[in-house]
C-alpha cells in the first residue's frame, strides 16, 4: 500500500462556466483536462489548501469554500483521501508556480465540463457539485 497525504479537488465556478486546468500528466503521456486539484500540506487545513492550489493553478481567489464530501482516490494501493470543495470564484490571488509546471485555465459550462474532464477524481468532484446543485 502506497501512503499519500489528504488531497483537495476544486469545482470553482466563474460566472456561470467551471474552471478546470489542462496540464501535463506522466501517466497519461500528455496534457489532461481536470479540475484543480492538489495535496493537503502537513498542518494545513483543506480549505487552506483549496485556497494555496486554486492561487498556483489558476491565479484565482474564492471568498468561502463549501465541503462537498469526499472519496478514497484508489483504496486498492493508496490511502489518499480528496475532499471535494466548491465555491465562487472572487477574484484573481498571485502565488508562485512550481517551475515545472506548464498550467492553461478552461472555463467550460457545467455539463460540458463533465463530459469534457478526463480523470476520475475530477468526475467524482464534479458529481458531487451536480447532485448538490
Amino acid at each position: 500500500m502506497i501512503v499519500h497525504p489528504p488531497a483537495v479537488a476544486l469545482v470553482v465556478l466563474d460566472g456561470g462556466d467551471i474552471v478546470l486546468v489542462r496540464q501535463r500528466r506522466p501517466g497519461a503521456d500528455g496534457e489532461v483536462l481536470e479540475v484543480p486539484a492538489g495535496k493537503v500540506e502537513t498542518g494545513e487545513s483543506a480549505t487552506a489548501a483549496a485556497d494555496r492550489e486554486l492561487a498556483e493553478e489558476c491565479g484565482l481567489a474564492v471568498s468561502a469554500w463549501v465541503e462537498l464530501g469526499s472519496f478514497w482516490a484508489a483504496p486498492a494501493y493508496s490511502t489518499e483521501r480528496v475532499t471535494v470543495l466548491a465555491g465562487t470564484c472572487s477574484g484573481t490571488a498571485e502565488a508562485p508556480r512550481d517551475a515545472d509546471e506548464e498550467i492553461e485555465v478552461v472555463r467550460l459550462p457545467a455539463a460540458e465540463a463533465l463530459l469534457r474532464v478526463e480523470d476520475a477524481g475530477s468526475v467524482a468532484a464534479l458529481g458531487l457539485w451536480m447532485v448538490r446543485n
